[in-house]
């Protein structure tokens, strides 16, 4: 099982290789697994009040909506 550290790395590898070929993602697709590991982490970390933007939220990841799939890859689309 990949740590969800790394699965989070990942998206933003893809968001960040989509972006400099000038495309514009809007959604990772992901299995349910994956996400529930990330879904586990972002708990542990807690919350903080403010205004500020936070790259990991209940349903989205660095903005882009999560959709599942059951593929053994993450894919930022």
């Amino acid at each position: 099982m990949r740590k969800a550290e790394e699965l989070i790395v990942e998206v933003y590898r893809q968001l960040l290789e989509a972006r400099s070929k000038g495309l514009a993602p809007k959604k990772v697709v992901i299995s349910p697994v994956f996400w529930a590991s990330i879904e586990s982490y972002r708990r542990s970390l807690g919350s903080l009040s403010g205004a500020l933007p936070d790259y990991l939220s209940k349903d989205a990841l660095f903005g882009l909506e999560i959709w599942y799939g059951y593929e053994s890859e993450i894919r930022v689309v």
